[in-house]
């Protein structure tokens, strides 16, 4: 059995994800995500909205997965082992079934819907907009990304990543994945918090998945 308490983080996040989504779903913070889609509509000069556009593809999982399996696939080579690709299709797995249920639960028109209120949860069953997937993925795929990445630079025989490179990895995509999709006005500012709180869960479940050797320590 594990640690007692060993849980609380991911226990943590999950109580703020229902925290939040409670407190939506009253009414409250609705007026917050109203102001910050009105303020950025009214603020869109050419080249920060195409820059923005351009950031786009940091949260999709269609771009990140596969980049993320190519390296897993090149691990696995070096250590003869499938073992490293384990965690890819895990975790696109695992994100899938997370999140797309909620999103189809939230019920929530995207800030641009021509729905009536669209701010509301659990009022436009089209929509998919709580939570945002784009910032999941921006938290727990780049999470699995420096994990990837240490295994493949460890069958190189070299060092894990620098602490520098490894909080950019992690702390660049979800900042810039949020601003960008709160700017175009593609989410409400809430639907990102809730994102990542998701990201956050996910990326701390992923990282219990176990190392074994690698083949090529064991018959070296």
């Amino acid at each position: 059995m594990g640690r007692r308490g060993e849980w609380r983080p991911e226990l943590a996040v999950l109580a703020g994800f229902v925290v939040l989504t409670v407190v939506l779903a009253a009414g409250g913070l609705l007026d917050v995500d109203v102001a910050v889609r009105d303020w950025c509509d009214s603020h869109q000069p050419h080249a920060a909205h195409w820059l923005a556009r351009a950031l786009v593809p940091l949260g999709s999982g269609n771009v990140v997965v596969p980049v993320v399996l190519v390296l897993a696939l090149g691990t696995a080579t070096r250590t003869r082992s499938l073992w490293p690709v384990v965690p890819v299709l895990v975790a696109w797995v695992a994100g899938n079934l997370l999140l797309v249920p909620l999103k189809m639960a939230g019920d929530r028109a995207a800030p641009h819907s021509p729905a009536p209120d669209p701010q509301l949860l659990f009022h436009y069953p089209p929509g998919w907009s709580y939570p945002s997937g784009h910032a999941a993925n921006s938290v727990y795929l780049f999470g699995l990304l420096v994990r990837v990445l240490d295994r493949l630079l460890a069958s190189l025989d070299r060092g894990p990543l620098r602490a520098r490179t490894r909080l950019v990895l992690r702390l660049a995509p979800p900042v810039l994945v949020g601003a960008t999709f709160v700017y175009l006005g593609y989410h409400w500012l809430t639907d990102l918090a809730a994102g990542l709180l998701l990201g956050v869960f996910l990326d701390r479940v992923l990282a219990r998945i176990p190392r074994p050797v690698p083949a090529l320590a064991r018959t070296g």
